[in-house]
């Protein structure tokens, strides 16, 4: 769950957004949280201040060319906020709606701006990934005998099924 990531290893989805940004030219990132989940956004606070103290964000990144800054913005913790569109506008202070596209968020998203949007899980994944290769993360959906999909993902020597998260 996204939600024990963001609690547990904060750090790996801020990792995984700083290059992300990098790779783009990105200058912001934004953690839009479900303000019912206090832990995860202190843990996460907590990490990005201790990221900027120790030069990882901001101005100059370790002394290099390269700056972005990431904040939290808290959600009202609408369902329909997990729709891309919907995020974007109840981050800019409107009603988490679903907006008719195109223009697609990478387009025209967020204040008007050229806009990626990722899942914790996704972002948290990024440097093991380009640490180890593709070759190491492998995710896989199989059919049970009960004939119900399930996801497994196969990543650092370890399977886990839905069933175990």
């Amino acid at each position: 769950m996204d939600r024990d990531m963001l609690e547990s290893d904060p750090f790996s989805v801020i990792e995984g957004m700083l290059i992300a940004a990098y790779s783009i030219g990105a200058l912001q990132g934004i953690f839009y949280i479900r303000s019912e989940y206090p832990l995860a956004i202190v843990r996460v606070e907590n990490a990005l201040e201790l990221c900027r103290k120790k030069g990882l964000l901001g101005k100059d990144i370790l002394g290099s060319a390269f700056s972005c800054e990431i904040e939290v913005r808290q959600g009202a913790g609408a369902f329909v906020c997990g729709e891309e569109t919907a995020l974007i506008a109840s981050i800019e202070g409107k009603r988490g709606w679903p907006r008719i596209r195109p223009p697609y968020p990478s387009q025209r998203g967020l204040w008007g701006k050229p806009t990626v949007i990722n899942n914790v899980e996704t972002l948290a994944n990024v440097p093991a990934i380009i640490d180890h290769g593709a070759d190491w993360f492998e995710i896989h959906a199989y059919l049970t005998p009960e004939k119900v999909p399930e996801l497994i993902e196969i990543y650092r020597n370890r399977i886990t099924s839905d069933a175990e998260k």
